[in-house]
């Protein structure tokens, strides 16, 4: 399931961390996912895998001014990255053939 947050958060919030987050979920590789499967392999507590993946992207997404001071791009591309991911997604939506489905069996009649 998208967190809605991260849209939010990516569009209005001009968040470039919560954007990507967003898109990786929409395009079906889920950042937040395979960073909790990580931490639940390496045998980390459920709390702990619950909570570090909330903190680091809180702690990355307060870190984005000083790794782009822009505010400007920051804005391009957090929103870049979700109108992209959407289009990308409506595209492959599009593109994928439809399941042919299989022929109904006959019914099975009992004497």
């Amino acid at each position: 399931m998208v967190n809605p947050l991260w849209l939010w958060r990516g569009f209005k919030g001009n968040s470039v961390t919560f954007a990507l987050l967003f898109a990786s979920v929409l395009l079906g590789a889920s950042i937040a996912g395979g960073f909790h499967h990580l931490l639940a392999a390496l045998g980390i507590h459920w709390l702990y895998v619950l909570l570090i993946p909330i903190f680091l992207f809180s702690w990355l997404s307060k870190k984005e001014p000083l790794w782009l001071p822009d505010q400007a791009k920051r804005k391009l591309y957090a929103r870049s990255l979700i109108a992209g991911s959407i289009m990308v997604a409506l595209l492959i939506a599009w593109l994928r053939p439809e399941p042919k489905l299989a022929p109904p069996e006959p019914p099975v009649q009992h004497r």
